[in-house]
């Protein structure tokens, strides 16, 4: 083995173990099948995956205790959406949320359904939002598929640009 391929490995596993960002994509062919299916879903199926992956995920969770306001419940979707931001709201502070939200102050999506979080005060805007609750219920399948936090953004970027709404 030659002394400059020896010092190139060894250049690359220092380089490795600095915390150099990890592969784009983590998901193996059949994660991205399903990945796919899942961005193709109709609202009412990605509702109905959504909702079941939050009672999967969380069986006998107690979601009275979050008292969420009656605006919440304005439809399955919408509660759905405010399930999955309360669960996981690291989840949905990642994400851009592709609705207009940004002229009133909004930074990400958790801000479309929580506007504080520390207090756990609600935002009326996720319940009412069809872009906002179909991305909260995209970002939950897909994180519990497996999906990177660049995988979820570019699926996101994919879906709405599609539907000529990204920015």
């Amino acid at each position: 083995m030659s002394t400059y391929y020896r010092l190139t490995c060894i250049f690359m596993l220092c380089l490795l173990s600095t915390g150099l960002p990890k592969p784009v994509f983590a998901m193996d062919e059949l994660q991205k099948k399903e990945f796919n299916r899942v961005l193709a879903m109709s609202l009412a199926e990605l509702t109905a995956s959504a909702a079941n992956a939050l009672q999967k995920k969380y069986p006998g969770e107690r979601w009275e205790a979050y008292r969420f306001p009656d605006y919440v419940f304005a439809n399955k979707s919408s509660e759905t959406g405010y399930k999955i931001a309360v669960k996981r709201p690291e989840l949905l502070a990642k994400i851009h949320c592709y609705c207009p939200c940004n002229v009133v102050g909004h930074r990400n999506l958790l801000d479309c359904f929580i506007e504080n979080e520390k207090q756990l005060v609600y935002a009326r805007h996720g319940s009412f939002c069809t872009t906002c609750y179909t991305q909260a219920m995209l970002a939950l399948l897909w994180a519990e598929l497996g999906a990177t936090d660049h995988e979820i953004t570019e699926g996101m970027k994919k879906k709405f640009q599609a539907e000529g709404t990204a920015e």
